[in-house]
């Protein structure tokens, strides 16, 4: 698959398949996002394979707290996490960041890299971002560590059409000479 290919078959999948993922797929899954471009070449991201009893207690924590909260999507979130096969957080280094704003920018390119390797293995994922609601309670689970973010992943059991996009004249600016 090309990365054209790879870029317009890219879906966010919320439904899985109960198979398992082999840990190889998972760990190149991780290498493709370490080959994302960083501001300074600071790489300023750790991954985490998150399986099983551990992955199950994030999404336990989500609807516990969340559950309450009125037009919050975190119980629906919850699912997904349960449904998939694992989930790969994301951190932020413990090092001090030179800036805070480039450093997510760099995460944010190596989960784009993540998303579009597991498209390339007709996979399923979907980077979740209701977890930051509960970046706290998870360094229970995890550790103290200052997650980002975090991509569900497993074997798709849904082929969801392509989603809206704005009109492109309304994204593309005038050209400047």
């Amino acid at each position: 698959m090309n990365v054209k290919e790879a870029i317009s078959k890219r879906r966010s999948i919320r439904k899985f398949t109960n198979a398992e993922i082999n840990d190889e797929i998972l760990i190149d899954i991780i290498k493709q996002a370490t080959l994302a471009p960083s501001g300074h070449n600071r790489q300023p991201w750790q991954f985490q394979i998150i399986k099983g009893k551990p992955k199950d207690k994030i999404a336990d924590i989500l609807i516990k707290t969340m559950q309450d909260v009125p037009g919050n999507t975190s119980v629906h979130t919850a699912s997904v996490i349960k449904e998939a096969n694992a989930l790969i957080a994301v951190y932020l280094t413990d090092d001090s960041s030179y800036d805070n704003i480039i450093d997510i920018l760099s995460i944010g390119g190596a989960i784009e890299n993540m998303l579009l390797t597991i498209t390339d293995y007709d996979l399923g994922g979907v980077w979740i971002a209701n977890t930051l609601n509960i970046r706290e309670e998870i360094k229970e689970v995890i550790g103290n560590r200052e997650m980002i973010s975090c991509i569900a992943v497993g074997y798709k059991n849904q082929e969801p059409h392509a989603r809206p996009r704005k009109d492109f004249n309304t994204v593309l600016l005038n050209k400047l000479d």
